[in-house]
């Protein structure tokens, strides 16, 4: 049974213990007074209006998944603490990101990948993603990128322009970035 609130009693302390009965109509009061104000905390932070609501939303989504095993004196501080952890969470896993990338572009520049040792945790996702490449582009991405070959001796061997060459190496690497990053963003969920 739902209760109805007044001004008096509608307390963050009386609307939590109304919430961890299931009452859906304290939350909501709950989730209109801090809201708003939780998204700006957010915002501060993150500088993204679709990231802050998001993590908004996902702090009240848990908020009311774990609302049974939560016990705070202060429900919003407590709010507020869920937002600053999420956020932090976020903008950690966005620097690991980052620098996976940083990697990755890294890699698809360098002519010597041997140099290269920090490859082990995108190595796995970079043979992937050149292995979805059409036959043509990954043929030449792997005489230049794994034989060394410049796009002369590529357009030379294979018999076409340098320009398709070079064609084919943008194409190629556009492709991987995005195979990569899409793998990132999901892994990352």
């Amino acid at each position: 049974m739902n209760k109805v609130f007044s001004k008096h009693d509608s307390t963050d302390d009386n609307l939590f213990s109304s919430i961890k009965q299931s009452d859906e109509r304290a939350f909501r009061i709950l989730y209109d007074r801090y809201w708003k104000a939780l998204y700006a905390f957010a915002y501060s932070f993150t500088e993204d209006e679709d990231l802050s609501k998001d993590i908004v939303q996902e702090i009240w989504i848990t908020f009311w998944d774990k609302r049974k095993n939560i016990d705070v004196k202060n429900v919003k501080a407590y709010l507020y603490s869920m937002v600053r952890n999420r956020v932090y969470n976020q903008l950690r896993d966005n620097k690991k990101l980052e620098h996976q990338l940083e990697i990755i572009d890294k890699y698809l520049t360098v002519d010597d990948i041997t140099d290269l040792t920090d490859l082990a945790d995108t190595n796995q996702l970079l043979e992937e993603a050149i292995a979805k490449l059409p036959e043509r582009n990954r043929e030449i991405f792997m005489l230049s990128r794994f034989e060394g070959l410049s796009n002369q001796e590529i357009a030379d061997r294979l018999d076409i322009s340098k320009r398709t060459v070079e064609n084919h190496l943008t194409n190629s690497l556009r492709q991987i970035r995005k195979s990569v990053i899409v793998a990132l963003l999901l892994a990352s969920i």
